[in-house]
């Protein structure tokens, strides 16, 4: 059920290889800053940096940050010495306005009890509602707590529940710079994910959210061995940043373009329908439950007017520090998730009220840059090829549904071409990561067919590979069930796809020999983090993610501290094939951090890097 490394049949792998083996450049390669010829950019879903590697050892002499070495927990992921400083708190709101930084109330005595919210069920393929997990105790100690000690890693059952991971609720978990990270927990059980999602969704009181976003893997007890050997063995972040505070839509649109969506009418700034704009003041009679939020409501915030709800308490603290906004007057940023416009054959999608779709977009792209400067990309999404689709796990089990649901009588061939139809739409749907297409938000690059064409799947993708035909850029997005979100995927199967794509790449000499293999996720999933964030702008940053540089110049075992975000991918890109920032706003603009007294924050605030502390390009 979830591709040819499905998550409920696959077996862990428990090694990868790390040999670097040396090749000549492809003569066809354009001219870089580096050696690196190549780079592909892989972007998983939903888990922070805690999450993953906060039970990770370093290397000796180097030095990480997470839940181990701050001693908030054990080897063994019992409690450590410092546990009380992750104690989750009651927050208080008692106000009919938004507040991005809540007064701090009593510590939950325990944790509330994790639930299923979101859960994929893989014998009816229904996703599970909000019903206590009871694979864990209901009584879990007030802070992290290891997963894999109810739930075993890579389990056929390993899938967990799904946190709130949006915009207000992310600004109020963080308060933007994460120096108190005690109302995660709070936020998510009073606010969920808001009103607007249905009649089965979050209400006032019971917002479909309990504590398994404390929860953590622990790589000192065997597990995320494949991330753990990468780590080893090749370069690790332990300060890349989310760009956008909230979920997937915003943030894969920023690893396109540095930026922001914005709602407009044929690319001039327009107001979106009043059900689509968010409103995070409390409901009456609740303490955090939002007026006017979810994936079928409100998405869209004019952070330019400190009338509009929720913008002026975020406005404050970024004052505070001394940061601008980067609004333009008049626009209405999407900051949730709503669908891209076009559909994978590139034809418009409807929008409205009624449409929880985003207009086409004019905001400059990665991708038109790299044409612009005629350096070869493409961007791969698993479910655009055929193949994806056809040969995925799921087809057959999706096909033997809809033959039994379409009439008997209808003649043939008529019928066979009816259901392998619908089979294949809903194959694809299922498997097809469209959000995180961002290049089929822009207008330019679906309009236009030399631009469009760069849009492709999985199976080219391997091609690709196996063929060394692979362009300078390539960006790839896994199949859903391989993308290692929380609910439906679990991080196992984002390991696996990592271990194939790398391993691939690696028995391909010459290419290996000059690539660059950059893996992060979207977005933190709404889980716990205890790292510092720096306030960028109204946007952002958002808490730390897994980053990892797997490449032959990589520095081997190293942990980076330098402050990056997203825009770091594109830092990166543009500075190895000499293109510059994509617009005057965009993220890529901000300079190379300076080193302070502190090593996870930059002397001169707002700076990300570019990625090259990661490398050593002296050694080959």
């Amino acid at each position: 059920m979830n591709g040819k490394k499905s998550l409920f049949y696959s077996s862990l792998a428990l090694a990868i290889s790390v040999a670097a083996n040396s090749g000549m450049a492809l003569a066809t390669a354009p001219e870089t800053a580096t050696p690196i010829q190549h780079v592909i950019v892989v972007i998983g879903e939903n888990v922070t940096f805690d999450t993953l590697f906060g039970a990770y050892k370093p290397a000796k002499g180097q030095t990480i940050n997470n839940l181990l070495s701050r001693r908030i927990i054990k080897a063994d992921g019992t409690p450590g010495s410092n546990f009380a400083r992750a104690l989750q708190l009651e927050g208080v709101n008692l106000t009919d306005r938004y507040n991005a930084r809540p007064p701090k109330g009593a510590p939950y005595a325990t944790l509330p009890q994790p639930l299923r919210t979101g859960i994929l069920n893989p014998s009816t393929l229904q996703f599970e509602g909000p019903a206590p997990d009871p694979r864990f105790p209901a009584d879990l100690p007030n802070g992290p707590f290891q997963i894999t000690k109810y739930v075993p890693y890579g389990s056929a059952n390993s899938a967990t529940g799904d946190p709130v991971h949006r915009f207000f609720q992310m600004w109020q978990q963080t308060a933007g710079n994460n120096r108190n990270h005690s109302l995660f927990t709070w936020v998510a059980t009073t606010a969920g994910t808001g009103g607007d999602n249905g009649a089965n969704g979050p209400t006032p009181g019971n917002a479909q959210q309990g504590g398994e976003l404390m929860g953590f893997f622990n790589m000192s007890q065997g597990d995320a061995p494949i991330f753990k050997q990468l780590a080893q063995n090749f370069a690790l972040s332990d300060n890349f940043h989310q760009s956008i505070m909230g979920g997937t839509g915003a943030n894969f649109f920023a690893i396109a373009t540095g930026d922001v969506a914005v709602y407009n009418n044929n690319g001039v700034l327009a107001a979106p329908p009043a059900n689509q704009i968010e409103n995070p003041n409390p409901k009456a009679g609740t303490d955090n439950f939002y007026t006017q939020d979810g994936y079928a409501g409100g998405s869209y915030v004019n952070c330019s007017d400190a009338k509009q709800p929720g913008v002026r308490s975020i406005l404050r603290l970024l004052t505070l520090v001394n940061r601008t906004s980067n609004c333009e007057k008049g626009a209405f940023y999407l900051v949730n998730n709503y669908d891209t416009p076009y559909n994978v054959d590139g034809s418009p999608k409807a929008l409205g009220a009624d449409k929880f779709v985003y207009p086409p977009q004019t905001v400059p792209t990665i991708g038109e840059a790299l044409s612009a400067k005629e350096v070869s990309w493409k961007w791969y999404t698993a479910g655009r090829d055929a193949g994806d689709v056809l040969n995925d796990n799921l087809y057959p089990y999706v096909h033997a549904f809809v033959d039994s649901q379409v009439p008997k009588d209808i003649p043939e061939p008529t019928r066979t071409q009816i259901v392998d139809a619908k089979t294949y739409s809903t194959t694809q749907t299922v498997v097809y990561n469209s959000i995180g297409d961002a290049h089929n938000a822009s207008s330019k690059v679906v309009n236009t067919p030399a631009l469009r064409d760069h849009l492709k799947g999985m199976e080219t993708f391997l091609n690709d590979v196996s063929n060394e035909t692979l362009p300078a850029v390539s960006f790839v997005v896994p199949k859903n069930l391989d993308s290692g979100h929380p609910g439906y995927s679990a991080p196992v199967a984002y390991e696996l796809f990592i271990h194939d794509l790398v391993n691939k790449v690696q028995a391909k000499p010459a290419l290996w020999a000059n690539t660059a293999i950059i893996i992060t996720t979207d977005e933190g999933g709404g889980y716990f983090d205890g790292g510092i964030i720096q306030p960028i702008d109204f946007f952002g940053d958002g808490p730390r993610i897994p980053f990892l540089v797997v490449s032959p110049y990589a520095k081997k075992g190293h942990v980076d501290h330098v402050y990056h975000d997203h825009a770091s991918i594109l830092k990166f890109i543009e500075h190895n094939w000499g293109l510059q920032p994509l617009s005057a706003r965009s993220r890529d603009n901000l300079p190379n951090p300076v080193a302070s007294s502190n090593p996870y924050l930059p002397a001169n605030q707002p700076a990300i890097g570019d990625l090259t502390s990661l490398f050593d390009f002296s050694a080959k």
